[in-house]
């Protein structure tokens, strides 16, 4: 007989011990229940980190883009790609449009602005 985890239970992974910060702006640690990868954007909600990795899938696509991304259910909610805009001054223009438009600077907002670029995100 196996003994089931609490995370196959409650689907709620746990870290143990350490957690990473990827390049990508995200965590990896190994689930205290389970022993498994996990990953997370915040450090709130992790997944198991091994099957469809949609950071990986972004990183893999051709094309610079900025991401919209929903920290407290840790999904993609929009992806702007930026190749048109011609130098810093139009990114850095754009990103405010695209925070505006998000309402990613309301009060309770747990949406992110992130620029793959500089691997972290913009709050």
């Amino acid at each position: 007989m196996t003994a089931l985890t609490q995370c196959w239970y409650t689907r709620t992974h746990v870290p143990a011990g350490r957690k990473h910060k990827e390049p990508d702006g995200s965590y990896s640690a190994t689930c205290r229940y389970c022993r498994k990868p996990i990953t997370s954007w915040n450090k709130g909600a992790w997944h198991p980190a091994n099957g469809f990795n949609i950071s990986k899938l972004r990183d893999s696509t051709s094309g610079h883009c900025l991401f919209v991304v929903d920290v407290a259910d840790e999904f993609i909610v929009a992806r702007y790609p930026i190749e048109h805009l011609k130098g810093p001054a139009a990114i850095r223009d754009y990103k405010l449009e695209l925070r505006a438009a998000h309402g990613i600077d309301a009060i309770g907002s747990t949406l992110r602005l992130i620029d793959p670029r500089d691997h972290a995100a913009v709050h």
